[in-house]
């Protein structure tokens, strides 16, 4: 199922970049509904007229528009869940260190970026 939502070769990334991507997704589907609230108290006018499809176009636009802002990850949604499930992946090991002697999986690692981006923050 995951490989038709991600595509294909999403099962054989390393398990940190596919959290990353999950976490995308989340974030993307956030900024999704945000724009389609914003666009709600806009008044539009008829002053163009409005074709066929308008609608589904614009959900679709709105759509890629926020999956590439999570891509650029501007928001950081997507980081603070990596942060989160890192943290919560870290205690279950710990966890089950201490009652079962070393994991069977190592904790996540987050993925390094070459440099780290100064648009990574929480402005809205």
């Amino acid at each position: 199922m995951s490989e038709q939502i991600f595509g294909a070769g999403f099962s054989s990334l390393p398990e940190a970049q596919r959290l990353r991507r999950v976490a995308q997704e989340l974030e993307a589907v956030v900024l999704t509904q945000l724009l389609s609230t914003m666009r709600s108290t806009v008044t539009e006018t008829d002053v163009f007229g409005k074709a066929p499809g308008h609608d589904v176009f614009r959900q679709l636009l709105d759509g890629e528009l926020a999956r590439e802002t999570a891509k650029q990850s501007p928001f950081g949604l997507a980081d603070a869940v990596v942060a989160e499930l890192e943290k919560s992946v870290k205690a279950a090991a710990a966890a089950a260190e201490e009652t079962d002697g070393p994991a069977a999986t190592p904790p996540l690692s987050a993925p390094t970026d070459p440099e780290p981006s100064p648009s990574r923050s929480w402005r809205i």
